[in-house]
């Protein structure tokens, strides 16, 4: 099962398990699933099979980028009432979103999953998630441009900020920033897979 398989066909049964049966969708607004992060250490997360939860994690990641980033970048009621995609918040009490890089961070750091999987997995999502959300705009929000959005997202300094952590390899005779954080990692592969759709954003 490649990846968009397994976000079109088994992330929401998993994501369900994490929320022990709960429908994400239906209780979006008020499961905070940044309170099994930051308060349970990502105990829920034992609930997802372990040779699935690199590809649950890379997904569920983009799933909130995208919602955080409607949230700060465009019309997230109506974005809101098409999708209801779950919130990455410690509950009702706390409307502040958390960085989503915690989805990642987080699980390595308890135990739960290794990084080397993460980031084996990482560029095919990144890749699903602008291929999705270009899809989804066309469809659904005709009216947003894709490559404007993603514009905005690779300047959030919450985002892109980690593309500046690296050190300089040469390879090739050229100089190039390696990733050293998880942070800069999925920040370099998002702006790859987004300047694969839109070269002229690249940088």
């Amino acid at each position: 099962m490649n990846l968009k398989e397994y976000y079109h066909n088994q992330f929401p049964s998993d994501l369900a398990a994490l929320y022990r049966g709960f429908d994400p969708r239906e209780h979006a607004g008020i499961l905070a699933l940044g309170h099994i992060w930051t308060n349970r250490r990502c105990a829920e997360l034992t609930q997802v099979p372990a040779s699935s939860r690199a590809n649950f994690l890379a997904c569920l990641y983009f799933t909130v980028l995208v919602d955080q980033a409607m949230h700060s970048h465009g019309d997230y009621r109506r974005f809101e009432e098409l999708t209801r995609y779950p919130k990455f918040r410690v509950g009702l009490g706390h409307p502040a979103f958390l960085n989503p890089i915690l989805i990642i961070e987080s699980p390595v750091h308890h135990g739960l999953v290794t990084e080397e999987s993460i980031r084996q997995a990482i560029p095919e999502a990144m890749a699903l998630f602008v291929d999705e959300t270009v899809s989804f705009f066309r469809d659904y929000m005709p009216e947003r441009s894709a490559k404007d959005f993603f514009s905005r997202l690779l300047a959030d300094p919450d985002v892109n900020g980690g593309r500046t952590w690296g050190f300089a390899v040469v390879s090739d005779g050229k100089p190039t920033i390696k990733p050293v954080s998880m942070h800069h990692f999925l920040a370099e592969e998002l702006a790859r897979a987004v300047n694969g759709i839109f070269p002229e954003l690249a940088h």
